[in-house]
């Protein structure tokens, strides 16, 4: 990579230059704190470094997990996915909150700064990820065991596409764009899509070298951790409606907007008291 192209965003015309370079081809991006060891998932998180499972038990626990989670999940909802809609019950559980395999990406390059900015603290920087589509379905789409199931299903759709994907045996590392068929309001706004390791039982991060070396397939675009900057991108994004109340909907999303508005009193003004001096 070119080193000037690794310096920091320091501004939002500087941003808007780096956005054009994914405006050909198909990219996904993700906003994230700088990590040195890489990515992981919220399933890696939970078993491996918070309980110290062994990276051969995740699959169990995977299976263990969405079977509690299927069985009893009728209680709180009003529509459940398709009984064979495995990336369906995998989404729902993260959108909630629950440890999966699932990474979250989105199409939106705004969606991806948006969460890095909200992730970022003075000081502690962020990123914005840009991951290249067209290279990784290019290697998977290539797979022996795989090439007549996505020749056939190219967007991965039906059942036995997906078992393909995540459950072959022996299990095979690699990483895939995946989304549930029927896809839930907060999905749509966040223009979500997941990459979804093929082998559990190994990291995110190896699963993705099986396909390409990183550098291969993914830019980093580290943003300036300035109160300046992040003012001005937090600007920026409320102007165009690119914020927690539009990508959460519901009282949480408007909630937690509500940290947003600090820097800015036109947006929080507090109303006059008649009569009062």
């Amino acid at each position: 990579m070119d080193p000037e192209m690794s310096q920091p965003v320091s501004n939002w015309k500087e941003l808007l230059e780096r956005y054009e370079e994914f405006k050909a081809g198909q990219w996904c991006f993700r906003g994230d704190c700088c990590r040195p060891h890489g990515f992981k998932t919220s399933l890696e998180r939970a078993a491996v470094d918070r309980w110290e499972r062994e990276w051969s038990e995740l699959p169990e626990i995977e299976e263990g997990l969405l079977r509690r989670f299927r069985r009893e999940a009728h209680l709180y909802l009003t529509a459940e996915p398709a009984e064979g809609d495995r990336i369906g019950w995998l989404s729902l559980i993260r959108h909630h909150g629950g440890p999966t395999r699932l990474l979250d990406w989105s199409y939106s390059f705004f969606v991806a700064v948006h969460f890095a900015v909200q992730r970022e603290e003075v000081g502690q920087p962020a990123s914005v990820f840009a991951m290249n589509l067209e290279k990784v379905r290019w290697r998977v789409e290539g797979l022996e065991h795989l090439r007549q199931h996505l020749a056939r299903d190219p967007n991965a759709k039906k059942e036995e596409t997906v078992a393909a994907i995540i459950d072959h045996r022996p299990r095979h590392p690699l990483v895939f764009p995946l989304n549930p068929w029927q896809m839930d309001r907060r999905l749509i706004l966040q223009q979500s899509i997941f990459l979804v390791p093929g082998d559990i039982t190994r990291s995110f991060m190896d699963n993705l070298r099986a396909v390409d070396r990183p550098e291969e397939l993914m830019v980093e675009i580290p943003l300036s951790s300035s109160r300046a900057f992040l003012e001005e991108a937090t600007r920026e994004l409320l102007a165009m409606n690119m914020t927690s109340a539009t990508l959460f909907p519901g009282l949480d999303g408007f909630a937690q907007n509500l940290t947003s508005l600090i820097p800015f009193p036109h947006l929080r003004a507090v109303d006059s008291v008649i009569g009062m001096e």
